[in-house]
């Protein structure tokens, strides 16, 4: 790849009386740092080797041909990376192939390379590989390795004469702990390449991913994260905050992944990275401004094709709140489905069915529904005609309001204005009679009052927002609904509960739990699901009580739990990592069985193991730390070993070995 040449001014100021140039000494350290720049080391060693390989098949006029590929596993635990281009000559092995920043590429914009370091990148890696180069019916064999001076050497091992085609074989011993590092590097390195490497020694699937809209040189992939400049299949990410500012939203959000010819773009000595420098920027804005007016057009055909006009709108509609640059002033002109303007779905909805109201769950305040003068157009909308002489509303919004689905909208209209919907390009089969829903049962209470339908109750779960003292509110139907395993009893005064209480050794009640927090430590100590407890009014609690759902305070009382107040004093005054690292020390099994402070260890030991199902109950309860009282030398030995760290616990074995 040709770089691009920066031209220096130079002002001289006085007279020079002597100049010498700056050079490099061949050192290991130079080597270890050219060879090491990369952050992401297997991902650099099959970017670098496949790209070198299939720059040799272009110079070979090979492009249809595959890279190969051998994945790491247990029974052939390297990789190798061949190409069948033209390989390496003997001379050139030794007068290219050996020289950092030495290419045959800086020539030419048909061929990725031009830093004359990537094929260097495995020496980060490891101390020694094979390389063998086919050229001209001669195979040699060569032994890459660092000397004992700890500077990259190079030997023929092996020649002979063979009947295969030209190429360059890699061969790399890889740690049976980078075997997946490889293979997720090979599939990140080689995912764009239009002819995918020959894979053997494993297995890779290429369609993982596949583009949601495709253009003339960009992909658009909402698995994406980022996007992505591609120039020599090589993905380089984009930095958008780079980018001019009418630009940033798209690369943000579409997940585009936009070809570049080789030299279009200034890339790191890496290869990880673009180079941001006035050029790049420019070539980046200005591809980026064509991508945009290819994905309007894009999206706009993509409308145009719908089958109908609903999907024509939801499929706008959502393409345009997913993706904010694709507005009316990015999209030239209006949008059409069958020369219906739709460029602003809702809008268009309104003007055929101006008395359309949508109905939706309200999530946030404190009413349970919403409503809307604009359609509902995401996938759980659903579509109602009315023909109710009376009640309509009524029905749609209990049927709201007990949905189980949070998502539920209905939007309902009037049967003239289904006749224009459908008239302008709706299928009538959307549509259903408001009549077919639920009628509802009214129980009459004090006051002459509607309540909810009759079988409906509300049961409350602790999901949400933690610092709202209020549970959240579910509806639930004792016909058809399954009771949860165990229930709270809401208090009539406020949102606390009876979650039944744990009691010392003495009978003394430790921890009495209320609130959402004090369910979820309760929870994490009996070994349940919080979602497996719900909290009920005192005049619901006998329905779910009759469904199989039993009181958590029975399950707290009925287990008898006791909790050892002198054991929770002391693990509140305790460094665990420390007591650990007194235990693993190497002469802790010097100390006899009797001796003091391994007494004293083993008991702290104890209170470790009981900590694990107390480590978050036990700051609830009302228990002080506890001093450790023990004969004068342990506490200086248990002291010295807190706060030295290492050193300490050195001298604190030491000084108990003496007490055996």
């Amino acid at each position: 790849m040709i770089l691009q040449d920066k031209n220096t001014d130079v002002e001289q100021i006085g007279q020079l009386s002597e100049q010498a140039e700056f050079s490099i000494k061949a050192s290991k350290k130079a080597f270890q740092i050219l060879s090491g720049m990369y952050s992401d080391l297997p991902l650099a060693i099959v970017r670098e080797l496949v790209a070198n390989g299939w720059d040799s098949h272009i110079a070979a006029n090979k492009k249809d041909v595959p890279v190969h590929i051998h994945l790491p596993n247990a029974l052939e635990p390297w990789l190798t990376i061949q190409d069948f281009g033209t390989g390496i000559s003997h001379k050139d092995i030794y007068e290219i192939y050996t020289k950092y920043f030495e290419s045959t590429k800086t020539n030419t914009n048909e061929q990725a390379g031009c830093f004359g370091l990537g094929s260097k990148v495995q020496m980060a890696y490891t101390d020694s590989f094979i390389s063998i180069s086919i050229t001209d019916g001669v195979k040699r064999t060569y032994n890459v390795f660092f000397n004992a001076n700890g500077v990259p050497c190079i030997s023929l091992v092996s020649q002979e004469n063979t009947n295969e085609s030209n190429g360059l074989s890699v061969q790399i011993p890889i740690k049976s702990n980078d075997f997946e590092k490889f293979q997720n590097a090979t599939y990140r390195a080689c995912r764009y390449y239009e002819v995918k490497p020959n894979i053997t020694g494993g297995k890779i699937d290429w369609n993982i991913d596949k583009p949601n809209f495709v253009g003339s040189f960009w992909r658009s992939f909402t698995s994406l994260n980022q996007s992505f400049a591609l120039m020599g299949n090589v993905a380089y990410p984009i930095n958008i905050y780079q980018l001019s500012y009418e630009n940033q939203d798209i690369a943000r959000k579409a997940g585009l992944v936009v070809n570049f010819n080789l030299g279009e773009l200034e890339i790191t000595p890496s290869r990880e990275d673009l180079t941001y420098s006035d050029f790049t920027i420019k070539a980046l804005n200005d591809k980026i401004e064509l991508v945009k007016l290819d994905f309007a057009k894009n999206v706009e055909d993509t409308i145009k094709t719908s089958p109908n006009l609903l999907d024509a709108m939801m499929a706008l509609w959502k393409l345009k709140n997913d993706w904010s640059f694709l507005n009316s002033a990015m999209i030239n002109g209006k949008v059409h489905w069958n020369k219906i303007e739709i460029t602003e779905p809702r809008s268009s909805i309104q003007k055929i069915a101006p008395t359309l109201v949508s109905y939706s769950k309200n999530r946030w305040g404190r009413k349970k529904y919403s409503e809307s003068g604009f359609a509902a157009l995401h996938n759980n909308a659903v579509w109602y005609v009315n023909d109710l002489p009376k009640g309509c509303q009524k029905r749609v919004i209990h049927f709201i309001r007990f949905h189980q689905n949070a998502d539920i909208a209905i939007n309902v209209v009037e049967k003239v204005e289904m006749d224009a919907l459908v008239k302008a390009g709706f299928p009538s089969s959307i549509f259903t009679p408001t009549s077919t829903l639920p009628a509802i049962v009214v129980n009459r209470g004090t006051g002459g009052k509607n309540s909810k339908p009759k079988g409906v109750i509300n049961l409350y779960n602790s999901d949400g927002y933690s610092y709202r003292q209020s549970w959240e509110s579910e509806s639930f139907d004792l016909a058809i609904d399954t009771a949860p395993q165990y229930y709270v009893v809401k208090d009539k005064e406020g949102w606390s509960f009876d979650g039944g209480k744990l009691k010392d050794s003495d009978g003394n009640v430790l921890f009495h739990p209320t609130g959402k927090d004090g369910l979820k430590k309760i929870c994490e100590f009996l070994g349940i699901k919080n979602d497996d407890v719900k909290m009920v009014s005192v005049n619901n609690a006998k329905h779910i009580e009759a469904l199989g759902s039993s009181p958590l305070k029975d399950l707290v009382n009925s287990k008898a739990i006791k909790l050892d107040k002198e054991k929770i004093a002391i693990l509140k005054s305790i460094n665990q990592h420390t007591i650990k690292n007194v235990l693993k020390h190497k002469d802790y099994n010097k100390l006899s069985a009797n001796n003091p402070f391994k007494i004293f260890i083993e008991e702290l030991k104890d209170v470790m193991q009981y900590q694990n199902p107390l480590k978050n109950l036990s700051e609830y309860c009302n228990i002080e730390k506890k001093d450790l009282t023990f004969p004068s030398k342990m506490v200086e030995l248990l002291h010295t070993s807190l706060d030295s760290w290492q050193v300490g616990i050195d001298l604190t074995l030491n000084a108990a070995v003496e007490l055996n």
